[in-house]
């Protein structure tokens, strides 16, 4: 998997089940100085059109299989006349985009929305509640996205206040925080598939990266409560029905 022939930069890699129970296989590239979206066709690597701005940024792909259709989801933005970035969502590999949020980082799967400006905190929305996450000692955050075999656990990429990289592995609820150590690195902007760990390895300068799938991972134990607060609120409107009086 995320195996590529050419000497262009990629990050950000994410994998989801298909129809047929394969892998199917998304990724950021740089083109012409840009991050663009891509996927796995199953023979090259394409485009995924979606329909913004020529000099938009995107990234951060996540993706789902469901109801015969790929349910996507992208942060993008930076194109001349608005600078914003906002998390984006679509219904097919060739359909119209929808803002969201204005966002840098997060996703959406099935119901749940999560995002964070690159300073934080990050917000949950879940049907009937909000659980927002309070960081402690971070800088920036790059890259918020799951597991899709464990969607419930996080995979944080970001910077401490010191410019030291991390990767988190973050269960909200459970409130059990691990760092994801590739290959003796921070996994930075990493995925997992099949028990695999993908993540983009830096070569030169600090965006100058490629996929590669981690020889050997390590989840190794943080005190959550250091790192993150954890609130919740309650979303879910008093009936006005006079039954429920």
């Amino acid at each position: 998997m995320f195996d590529f022939n050419d000497s262009r930069y990629t990050h950000m890699p994410f994998a989801a089940v298909d129809a047929d129970g394969k892998p199917k296989e998304f990724c950021c590239i740089q083109n012409n100085g840009l991050w663009k979206l891509y996927h796995f066709t199953g023979m090259k690597w394409k485009r995924l059109k979606t329909r913004l701005p020529a000099d938009a940024t995107e990234c951060g792909p996540t993706a789902e299989f469901e109801d015969g259709v790929w349910k996507i989801s992208f942060i993008a933005g930076g194109w001349e006349g608005d600078r914003r970035f906002r998390l984006y969502r679509m219904y097919g590999l060739n359909s119209e985009p929808m803002a969201q949020e204005f966002a840098d980082v997060g996703f959406i799967h099935k119901d749940h929305v999560v995002y964070a400006g690159r300073r934080g905190p990050i917000t949950i929305i879940e049907p009937g509640r909000t659980v927002t996450l309070t960081l402690h000692g971070v800088e920036f955050l790059y890259r918020v996205s799951y597991d899709p075999f464990q969607p419930n656990r996080l995979l944080i990429s970001g910077q401490y206040l010191d410019g030291t990289i991390f990767s988190w592995a973050y269960q909200p609820g459970m409130k059990i925080l691990k760092h994801v150590i590739a290959d003796g690195v921070p996994a930075y902007k990493c995925a997992f598939y099949g028990g695999d760990c993908y993540y983009a390895k830096r070569e030169n300068g600090f965006e100058e990266r490629r996929i590669v799938r981690a020889a050997d991972v390590r989840l190794v134990d943080l005190n959550a409560e250091q790192f993150i607060t954890e609130t919740e609120e309650s979303t879910y409107s008093r009936s006005e029905n006079a039954e429920f009086e």
